[in-house]
Order: C-alpha cells, then structure tokens, then sequence
C-alpha cells in the first residue's frame, strides 16, 4: 500500500512539472505572438519643420513610394546605407508614424502622414 502511495505521488508530481512546462511554453508562444501584432502608429498633433526631417528619412520615403513595401535589407542595399543605420532609422520612422511595418520579415510602407512629409519637402525642398 505504502508503495503504491509513493508510485502514486511520484506520478503525479511528473504530471505536474510535464504540465508546468507545457503551459510555460505555450505562455512564452502566445506572448510572442502577442508582440508581433502591430499596433497602428500614433499620429502625432505635430508639423513637422523641414530642418527636421533627415537627408536618409527622405531616401527611404522616396524609395518606399517609387518601390512599394521593402524590407529592411532592401532598403539598406538600394540606398547604400548600413544596416545599422538603416535599422535605427526605420525604427525612428515607424515611431514618428512615417511607416507601418507589416509581416515576417518586416516590410516598410509609407503612411499618410510619410506621403504628407515628402509631399511637403518636395514641394519646398
């Protein structure tokens, strides 16, 4: 009897930490799954002053509108940048709200307010 308690509780445990580590998993997957939903970007109240926006900024926009959605590393080869600057840059653009990023690998588009920025420094610029 004494045995089969301990057989017994010895299961059990193993069903619990099998458990524990099956929830633990699927935990990690659903919170990565959560992160790579895009939340839309936040169009800021602010104009922008042409000194403001970025020789590389405006490269970007204008190949993202002459090419349509490019990856990071297409940007990067295209423009001749860096991947660490093109990266930077991306990620300053999609916060600012110029880009929305979509997909695996991530691929770049202009938004309204980045057609509103390189419509405005064409025109002045």
């Amino acid at each position: 009897m004494a045995q089969q308690l301990i057989t017994l509780t010895l299961f059990f445990i193993a069903l619990f930490a099998l458990q524990t580590a099956l929830f633990t998993y699927l935990l990690l997957k659903l919170k990565k799954s959560v992160k790579s939903i895009e939340k839309p970007p936040i169009i800021k109240e602010r104009r922008y002053e042409f000194e403001e926006i970025s020789e590389s900024v405006l490269r970007i926009l204008r190949e993202l509108r002459s090419s349509g959605p490019l990856s990071a590393r297409e940007i990067s080869k295209r423009l001749g940048l860096s991947r660490e600057h093109t990266a930077r840059t991306l990620k300053k653009m999609v916060e600012e709200g110029f880009l929305i990023r979509e997909g695996k690998p991530y691929r770049y588009k202009v938004t309204e307010l980045g057609s509103e920025v390189l419509r405005s420094h064409d025109i002045t610029g």
